[in-house]
């Protein structure tokens, strides 16, 4: 009787010591709600004091006004000779003239080319100092269109074309993570990871503590987590873990109280390297909705690749660039390429990646080329699809041309407003005979492009964000066994027959219409 009484009591103060623990991470999460909130306001506060400066002064003075109207026709010309998109000029013309006696210095403070600078400085020194390790090009032995899009990755940002490299497909955040789990057991010289949102729970904990193990062992590790995407899952007590294990960290473009158009800009890749032998890139972030462990929107339909051979070291380039920009530190980058094994696999492979150290927007042409170069196929999976008028034109296209167009988009949305706008659009592709599929109690987040001749998988969403201010990574190849794995998903989201038409796609009244067409107004910050 006395030993039950005192498993009763273990068991109760078990369950007490489980409610403290979830007390504490509930006030860690809104310990950072509030941080988030406070940012958040402090710059409204800003721009609310600004505004109210300008409208004071336009009407105590007439020419204050005059003047501001003046200036705002001049920086509209400004916006039509720049290189923004049609929709971002739009938006901006529109916002500049109505809005002309405080819509100036709005527009300067967003201007990346004059608050952007001096990054972009910074990045084109390292890629300077670091343009040794850029192999020359050398064109594949493939189709021409797989050629002229190499030619164009490597003219871009010297993202080479490798040979000798294998790659695998996984349709699910769980078998990404389990391989890449195991790879990381057996490291024994570095492990870099780079992910938008690092996430305390299961899964982090499942790799936290194989990277203590490892580190332990004598691994070096190093982590690399965008302050934004990260801000509700790195809480201040798994900084603190991480740094008393031994794992450096640094992170991107923190979160600050000030209104500047660098806050924009976000390092939406996920990258992980593994002793430069193997690599790892896709979809999926490092959190518990992504392997399901945690249900947030239905079922989350992810993805991702493993790369193993000469590419690899296109993925570790990639990261200690960035990590050099973070830290401000020279290091020697042969001590981590020329490590993996070469295979025995022909096909092309180029890792390659965008972001605003690069001059063109690489992602978005890499679409577009695919898209154009297709004859028989195009299949696109992507969780927001807001394109603009050009793609969706291409896409519209190539469908009338005869080509298979087909789109996956989720049945579920984490964002009501940015789904409203990729329903708007989709609905533009199914008049024109484009087969859009929503994966019915599923919420798709991989990125995936492909047609007859390559594919594209990585972390470029098809909309504007991805496209113009966010750093993305992916990788191309034209690999049939690893296309013929990329196809067979697409087939079986094709097989549950969750075809969406024009009636179900269509808006219900004049009010959602409404809301639809103001909402597409701010399509390039979605």
């Amino acid at each position: 009787m006395k030993i039950k009484k005192i498993g009763g009591k273990r068991k109760l103060f078990n369950r007490r010591a489980n409610d403290f623990k979830a007390v504490q991470i509930q006030t860690e999460s809104g310990g950072l709600a509030v941080r988030s909130l406070i940012v958040f306001l402090l710059i409204g506060v800003q721009l609310t004091i600004w505004i109210c400066l300008h409208l004071r002064f336009a009407m105590a003075f007439r020419w204050w006004a005059i003047i501001c109207f003046i200036l705002s026709v001049i920086t509209c010309l400004s916006v039509l000779s720049s290189n923004k998109n049609g929709l971002s000029k739009a938006v901006w013309i529109m916002f500049l003239l109505l809005c002309f006696e405080f819509s100036v210095p709005i527009y300067l403070l967003s201007d990346e080319r004059l608050f952007f600078r001096k990054a972009k400085k910074r990045y084109a020194k390292i890629f300077e100092r670091t343009d040794c390790y850029s192999p020359c090009f050398q064109p594949p032995k493939s189709k021409k269109v797989v050629v002229n899009d190499c030619k164009y990755l490597y003219g871009a940002g010297k993202f080479a074309c490798y040979s000798q490299t294998n790659l695998k497909y996984f349709p699910s955040g769980y078998l990404f993570y389990e391989d890449l789990i195991a790879q990381i057991e057996r490291a024994e010289h570095f492990i870099f990871m780079e992910y938008y949102i690092f996430s305390d729970g299961v899964l982090f904990k499942r790799i936290y503590q194989r990277l203590c193990e490892k580190i332990k062992a004598g691994v070096e590790v190093r982590l690399i987590y965008d302050d934004m995407g990260s801000r509700k899952g790195l809480t201040r007590k798994v900084k603190k873990q991480l740094k008393t294990a031994g794992v450096k960290f640094l992170p991107f473009n923190k979160l600050v109280p000030i209104f500047a158009v660098g806050l924009n800009y976000r390092d939406h890749r996920k990258i992980a390297v593994i002793d430069g032998k193997v690599a790892f890139t896709g979809g999926c972030n490092l959190a518990d909705e992504y392997i399901n462990e945690k249900r947030m929107h239905g079922y989350w339909k992810d993805n991702g690749v493993k790369i193993w051979g000469r590419a690899v070291d296109g993925f570790t380039l990639a990261f200690l660039r960035q990590w050099e920009y973070l830290s401000g530190i020279k290091e020697d980058y042969t001590n981590f390429l020329g490590k993996s094994l070469a295979t025995t696999n022909t096909a092309c492979v180029v890792p390659f990646f965008d972001g605003t150290e690069f001059k063109q927007t690489v992602g978005k042409t890499v679409y577009q080329n695919l898209i154009s170069g297709a004859t028989e196929k195009l299949y696109i999976m992507t969780p927001y699809f807001i394109p603009d008028d050009t793609l969706i034109n291409s896409l519209i296209a190539k469908s009338l041309s005869g080509v298979d167009v087909r789109i996956v988009i989720p049945d579920i949305p984490d964002k009501n407003y940015v789904y409203k706008v990729t329903k708007r659009n989709a609905e533009k592709l199914v008049e024109h005979g484009i087969k859009v599929y929503a994966p019915k109690n599923a919420f798709v987040h991989a990125k995936v492009i492909m047609s007859e001749n390559a594919v594209v998988t990585g972390s470029i969403n098809f909309d504007l964000r991805s496209f113009y201010q966010q750093f993305e990574s992916a990788v191309y190849t034209d690999d049939l066994k690893f296309m013929a794995e990329v196809e067979n998903d697409f087939t079986k989201v094709f097989k549950q027959e969750f075809l969406l038409d024009v009636k179900s796609l269509r808006r219900k009244n004049i009010f959602n219409k409404a809301i639809t067409g103001f909402l597409q107004l701010f399509a390039p910050l979605m």
